[in-house]
């Protein structure tokens, strides 16, 4: 019981927390005129503050402390979950965070270049890593298992810059990046909760709880009387280092624990398949069209689905479907297909997918395109006949 009174005050402490700091945060935007740009990519009207993400880290943190050093003042159970994990661990787990966490509010207020924060991720992934966290066996993926700190290093370091970046690239419309994020960590909640990662599973309820205030605001608040917020890159880049780092924990445990399971793929990397592949087209498209992979652009499916003619909510409830499927079927299907062959199955129906909404888009065009030459038309034949 005390368990669950710890998860419940972790999320509801966060959310307090988060709901507290966020009008403080709108303020000061709007005092300092700190409002997200507007260019051909963006999607929304009016001045909205970007520096909601400010308030994640500091409202996780805070309820994710006070209820770990409550469950040790009062000598629950819970502290031996608490010990299994090493003071260097948690140490170079949230300086990676906060690596990222400061990084972001510098993007947000001066622009760094991607160049800098490229390295920057690849430096707080090394720090991740360097706590004895990594890939350490592909369970059959590819015909491979255990596999050596040299090719498992690098390829977990590849493995969080993805992930961070996704989730980067992903934040385009209202509610889409907190909504993806928000599912990720109720299921790394629970999946730490089962794995008896307990330490973990409060740290995924605070950052859950962190998000449900700005969901509401993002979703609900509307530009013209000040109540709409953005997370800007600092809320991206946290929530993509959190993500890594409760991917990669949930894998590597779970490796630890049964070297040959490939459950520790589906638990590791399943909900965030959707972010993972729509990132991974975006930049192949980019490279294709020989353009920079981390120049911002409206080639993600959101964008394809506004083109469609959804709005934002419907948009956004698309694509959370979407992650619910993706991750569902992965979950259910990996106990009864080889995980090569479950792997090949997703990346075919992601490829009919991205053909479906490409063909759609196409076709929308060419009719929007055809309705302006047919009102073309119409307007001159009318100011024809008036001349007559």
């Amino acid at each position: 019981m005390e368990l669950y009174i710890s998860l419940i005050a972790a999320l509801i402490g966060s959310g307090l927390f988060s709901w507290f700091f966020l009008p403080e945060i709108q303020r000061i935007c709007f005092e300092k005129n700190l409002f997200d740009s507007h260019d051909d990519r963006k999607v929304h009207d009016g001045i909205v503050p970007r520096l909601g993400g400010v308030g994640f880290f500091p409202a996780m943190i805070l309820s994710f402390l006070l209820v770990v050093s409550v469950n040790i003042l009062l000598h629950t159970s819970i502290i031996s979950s608490i010990h299994q994990s090493s003071l260097v661990e948690w140490t170079l787990v949230l300086s990676a965070i906060i690596f990222l966490y400061l990084t972001g509010i510098a993007d947000d207020l001066i622009d760094v270049r991607y160049r800098s924060k490229l390295l920057i991720q690849v430096i707080a992934a090394v720090l991740f890593i360097a706590s004895g966290v990594w890939v350490n066996n592909l369970h059959g993926l590819f015909g491979m298992y255990e596999i050596s700190p040299i090719l498992g290093i690098p390829l977990t370091l590849f493995i969080i810059v993805s992930i961070i970046n996704a989730f980067n690239f992903i934040d385009g419309i209202d509610g889409l990046a907190a909504g993806i994020a928000m599912l990720a960590f109720l299921f790394f909640g629970f999946t730490f909760l089962y794995l008896q990662l307990y330490i973990y599973s409060i740290l995924a309820f605070a950052a859950l709880g962190m998000l449900v205030p700005f969901f509401y605001y993002n979703i609900f608040g509307k530009a013209s009387n000040h109540s709409k917020i953005f997370m800007g890159d600092c809320g991206s880049l946290t929530i993509g280092m959190l993500l890594s780092v409760f991917a990669v924990k949930v894998y590597h445990f779970v490796s630890v624990g049964s070297d040959q399971s490939p459950q520790a793929l589906v638990l590791g990397f399943s909900v965030l398949i959707v972010p993972l592949f729509d990132g991974l087209r975006v930049v192949l498209f980019r490279l294709f069209k020989r353009r920079n992979p981390f120049k911002p652009d409206r080639s993600h499916m959101h964008h394809q689905l506004l083109d469609l003619g959804f709005s934002h909510r419907v948009a956004t409830l698309i694509m959370l479907t979407n992650v619910i499927f993706f991750g569902g079927i992965t979950v259910l299907l990996v106990s009864f297909l080889d995980i090569n062959l479950l792997l090949g199955g997703i990346i075919l129906l992601w490829i009919f997918l991205d053909f479906f909404l490409r063909r759609g888009v196409k076709r929308a065009a060419r009719a929007a395109s055809l309705q302006n030459k047919i009102t073309v038309e119409q307007v001159g034949q009318i100011k024809s006949d008036q001349l007559f």
